[in-house]
């Protein structure tokens, strides 16, 4: 009864020990997330598309100064799942401009070519989606290519289209748009505390197997 007693308190001793270290580890994680979430990043290459991910329209400004710059002849947007309170307005015949719409907009309005900008996906509702849908649009050949997106993103970005693409490092460049504010000290900011906290947990969902898919992209 002894032995039994003093194994459990061993085995528990141990379990205690390993939550503290997960917690420690996770806290250390979290705090300098700002550093690691966001890669340094190399001169860009010269590219055969310019990928701009669905979220925010500074990504798009960004997309336009490379393409203006020469780096790449055209530009593939993301045509994401229409948020709710889209959907509910157009039912009482409230149109409001999709997402894609509004960043090929601002496209055009930077002096790209109406011809140089395509669409790719059918309503993504995550990245992992967005990668699957690119993907399809692309088809098995390799292309290089610079994918634009919010500076908490990058890391991530990277990972599921490295791994949905099964593209070579040299092909693919992820990178983050200058055009959205954010401090590396993030709890000092609210828009980047509430970027943080949410890609921490995107990544620990992705990396724990979760898939966000849309009704309209099953697997």
């Amino acid at each position: 009864m002894t032995i039994a007693f003093q194994t459990i308190k061993r085995i528990s001793r141990g379990v205690c020990y390993v939550i503290l270290l997960a917690a420690v580890g996770g806290g250390i994680a979290l705090v300098t997330a700002g550093f690691w979430l966001v890669p340094g990043q190399e001169p860009l290459r010269p590219a055969d598309v310019i990928i701009v991910l669905a979220g925010s329209f500074e990504r798009s400004l960004y997309a336009a100064d490379l393409y203006q710059r020469g780096l790449a002849p055209k530009i593939l947007v993301s045509r994401p799942a229409r948020e709710r309170g889209a959907r509910q307005l157009e039912e009482l015949g409230i149109l409001l401009p999709s997402e894609e719409d509004i960043h090929r907009r601002i496209l055009l309005q930077k002096k790209v070519a109406s011809a140089d900008v395509d669409f790719f996906g059918t309503g993504s509702l995550s990245t992992f989606e967005e990668a699957r849908s690119l993907r399809e649009k692309l088809g098995t050949n390799s292309r290089r290519l610079i994918i634009v997106t919010s500076p908490t993103h990058v890391l991530r970005a990277r990972i599921i289209f490295n791994n949905a693409l099964m593209t070579r490092g040299s092909n693919l460049q992820v990178v983050a748009t200058p055009y959205e504010d954010f401090d590396v000290y993030w709890w000092r900011d609210q828009n980047s505390a509430r970027a943080v906290i949410l890609e921490f947990a995107k990544l620990a969902y992705y990396f724990c197997g979760g898939r966000f898919l849309s009704v309209a992209n099953p697997v």
